[in-house]
């Protein structure tokens, strides 16, 4: 069992090792990653763990909503998001 942001358990489903790619072309990082299955309402698509932060050997800033990544090719990579899609997704999570 989990335990959701609500203080509720959660059923875990199932748990998908997958090789799973962050960027594009030669901008990429390939790592395998096992994700939980879970079945819950949320406006996320997926939830990234401390391991798999490590793992990816990433910077994250929640603030300004990107990713700082060592990509295939050795350099720093950008993952960014836009924020006011961000902020939409957030205020839709809160109403469920």
């Amino acid at each position: 069992m989990l335990v959701g942001f609500s203080g509720h358990p959660i059923h875990v489903h199932d748990y998908q090792e997958t090789r799973t790619t962050f960027g594009e072309g030669d901008r990429a990082k390939t790592i395998n990653i096992r994700y939980i299955v879970v079945n819950v309402p949320s406006s996320y698509n997926v939830l990234l763990g401390i391991l798999m932060i490590n793992k990816l050997g990433d910077l994250m800033s929640s603030v300004h909503i990107k990713v700082k990544y060592h990509s295939n090719d050795g350099l720093v990579r950008v993952i960014k998001v836009d924020q006011r899609e961000a902020r939409k997704c957030y205020r839709g999570s809160l109403k469920s």
